[in-house]
Formats: C-alpha cells, structure tokens, sequence
C-alpha cells in the first residue's frame, strides 16, 4: 500500500501534460454538451410539429363542422316565415 490514501497523484506537474489533459477533458465535455444541445433541439421541434398539427387539426375540423350545417344563419333570417304574410 501507498501512504498516500489510495488516491491517485500524479509523480509529475509537467504543466504542458496537465494543460494536454485538460484539454482533452474539455472536448470530452463540449461533445457531450453538443449532443445533449442536439436532443433538445430535436424535441423542441417535435413539440412544435405537434403543436401545429394540433391546431390545424382543430382548423380543419372547425371548416368540416360548418360545412355541414343545414343552412347559414343569415338564408334562415331572409326567408320569409308564414307569420309574416299578411
């Protein structure tokens, strides 16, 4: 066993091998940054895409519900109803 507690130092400070360390630790990171970007761009997205297909969805369904009605309200108002008639 080491007197050092079993936790790993290293022999050496060269300060060019921590900053190459560093380094590479960073990019590790920034990858992990990029993809983790790259999904919530992704579901954003996708929520947006059902958002619009939700509302024209609701559009469509809206135009479909009026077209078939018996007749607009402004033809029944028009006609002349037998109360009317002298």
């Amino acid at each position: 066993m080491d007197d050092r507690g079993g936790k790993f130092e290293p022999s050496e400070t060269d300060p060019e091998k921590l900053a190459r360390l560093l380094e590479i630790e960073l990019m590790a990171k920034r990858a992990a940054w990029q993809q983790a970007s790259s999904r919530r761009s992704t579901a954003r997205a996708i929520a947006f895409l059902f958002l619009f297909l939700v509302i024209a969805g609701a559009i469509v369904g809206y135009f479909y519900l009026l077209s078939n009605s018996p007749a607009p309200r402004a033809q029944q108002e028009n006609t002349p109803s037998a109360a009317a008639t002298p």
